[in-house]
């Protein structure tokens, strides 16, 4: 049901400050990088920072900060229908964007844990 850790990301008030420290700093070698993602590569692994608003009352109050893990899943529609099966209940349902689709939930501990499928 799940094939890997997709990737983890961190989220970051000032993006151009946060690839500057890991691109530069870190080494890290980058692999994309838009207005509001950046994405390194770490030994094959994906580390990734999203920019979020810098106002504290514009942060989404049902995630904790910090790091969160994405695990790849092929369908995730299979991984979604199990986990409901199991009474886990979702942050975010099912989303379909251009660089995959996302669900998110929480484990017991209210850590987010994302769901991501790579577009075909």
């Amino acid at each position: 049901m799940f094939d890997k850790i997709a990737f983890v990301h961190y989220e970051t008030k000032n993006l151009d400050r946060a690839l500057k420290f890991y691109k530069d700093v870190l080494g890290l070698t980058l692999r994309v990088q838009n207005e509001e993602w950046i994405e390194f590569d770490v030994g094959g692994q994906r580390l990734a920072l999203r920019q979020v608003d810098p106002r504290p009352h514009n942060q989404d109050a049902s995630r904790p900060p910090g790091a969160m893990v994405w695990l790849e899943a092929r369908p995730i529609e299979s991984a979604i229908a199990h986990l409901k099966k199991n009474k886990i209940k979702f942050i975010n349902s099912l989303e379909t964007t251009p660089y995959g689709k996302t669900a998110t939930f929480s484990d017991p501990d209210g850590n987010p844990i994302g769901l991501y499928q790579p577009p075909e």
